[in-house]
């Protein structure tokens, strides 16, 4: 297990893996929707919405790390982890997009290929986005661990 998420004199018990189940349920249930709107309408609040998602999960599962199987565990969380890190750097191209548009407003030249160089750039991370968003919420490491909170990954599906 990761040291970096040891929390002295937290051990496993039935009541903590009843409690992280139903906190983890609840961020993954909100998590599947606020993924299944961004693939609806993919905008800057949608994407927004599925960070913050992506985020609340990854950091609850570091606090309950201890109650759950250590392979099912890994593999759900770098999933997650690696959500993060990539709608993060898509997310990270609209603000720059944002940001050299305000120049522009304030008189400040900012080359159109630059501009556009970041668009394309920013379409291929989100086309990956979208592609292992839909992987995710297919997939076989969302539904082992849904099993192993207890839940169905029938009761995700929209």
């Amino acid at each position: 297990m990761n040291k970096k998420w040891k929390i002295s004199g937290l051990k496993y018990s039935k009541k903590l893996k009843s409690i992280s189940d139903k906190i983890l349920s609840q961020r993954i249930n909100f998590l599947i929707e606020v993924i299944n709107r961004y693939l609806k309408k993919r905008d800057i609040e949608n994407l927004h919405d599925v960070r913050i998602a992506l985020r609340r999960v990854r950091y609850n599962l570091e606090l309950f790390f201890v109650c759950y199987d250590e392979s099912t565990f890994s593999k759900f969380y770098k999933k997650i982890e690696k959500l993060q890190d990539l709608s993060g750097e898509v997310r990270d191209l609209d603000v720059l997009l944002l940001n050299l548009d305000k120049l522009n407003s304030e008189g400040i030249e900012i080359q159109e290929s630059l501009k556009n160089k970041i668009q394309e750039n920013r379409i291929k991370l989100e086309n990956s986005l979208i592609e292992l968003l839909n992987n995710f919420k297919k997939g076989k490491t969302l539904k082992q661990f849904l099993n192993e909170i207890k839940l169905e990954g029938g009761e995700n599906e929209n």
